[in-house]
């Protein structure tokens, strides 16, 4: 093409529209591979010019690109002349984006509730009040420190960790061991009722549940080279006895941090007690508290 005909089309170059755009040069190149565009060549020198329609074909890559759609996708939008086909992409890329911000915005509740406990694992170590326990579905990954053996323990399990970030780990000391006085637990996975719809949790005969309850909420450390036990929430119970509470089901814990500074592995539990209410003073019902 002549030069007096680039003048009347175009004067924007490879760089120019990159700059404008805010796309790299291989990006426009890869479109003009595919014939999406078409840049003008000027006579002698051969260097690429690009006309209008150039640029805003390029925007409405850059369109596409902002929602989500990788280079391929964009460039098969941009060749394709049916409207139903570019609908049909557009209203996909709707539910993949309202799938991204329901997640987002169930992640954000998690890492607030995830910080939540590790300030209680700050400052709840030794501090007994009455709250009332979030709904906890779980299941075992162990029996003590024993791992499971069977295949659909197994499966159960792989299946659970890829729901994290949302479960944690917990134990669980049963009631009816702790009133026999067998120091065995179980050890597992958590996860808050409030995730089980979002995250399409079913019922299983391996997984446990935990309805909300009236409990005494405390905190307590726990190191790999101490052997863990109910025993270590004596201070618990001596304060449930002054206030003329009972345990009423199984103790839950949801560990709120993990970390391995030095030789071995520590932890911190927020611990649920269940305890019947109706036997304790009137004022178990409220934030009671003692500090040790």
């Amino acid at each position: 093409m002549s030069d007096q005909n680039m003048e009347r089309y175009s004067n924007y170059t490879i760089g120019d529209m990159a700059k404008l755009l805010g796309v790299t040069a291989e990006a426009i190149r890869y479109y003009e591979s595919k014939g999406i565009i078409k840049p003008l060549r000027a006579e002698g020198s051969g260097y690429r010019h690009f006309t209008t329609w150039d640029l805003h074909m390029l925007a409405r890559a850059r369109h596409y690109r902002q929602c989500g759609f990788s280079l391929e996708e964009t460039a098969a939008l941009l060749e394709g002349r049916s409207l139903e086909d570019v609908e049909r992409a557009l209203h996909a890329k709707e539910e993949e984006i309202q799938h991204e911000i329901l997640w987002n915005i169930n992640l954000l509740r998690s890492v607030r509730q995830c910080q939540q406990r590790i300030r209680s694992a700050r400052e709840d170590v030794g501090v007994y009040r009455m709250l009332k326990s979030p709904g906890i579905y779980r299941i075992n990954t162990q029996k003590c420190y024993t791992l499971p053996r069977t295949r659909q323990e197994t499966e159960l399990i792989r299946e659970w960790m890829e729901k994290t970030p949302f479960v944690y780990s917990t134990a669980v000391f049963h009631k009816s061991q702790i009133e026999a006085g067998d120091e065995n637990f179980d050890f597992g996975l958590g996860l808050d009722e409030e995730y089980a719809a979002f995250l399409g949790v079913e019922q299983s005969e391996l997984m446990e549940y935990y309805p909300p309850c009236p409990c005494v909420y405390t905190c307590i450390p726990s190191r790999s080279s101490e052997y863990l036990s109910y025993r270590r929430l004596e201070a618990a119970f001596d304060y449930m006895r002054r206030c003329g509470l009972h345990l009423a089901g199984d103790i839950v814990t949801q560990v709120a941090c993990m970390a391995k500074p030095e030789e071995e592995y520590f932890n911190w539990h927020c611990v649920w007690i269940p305890v019947d209410t109706g036997c304790g003073p009137e004022n178990t019902g409220k934030d009671a508290q003692i500090v040790k």
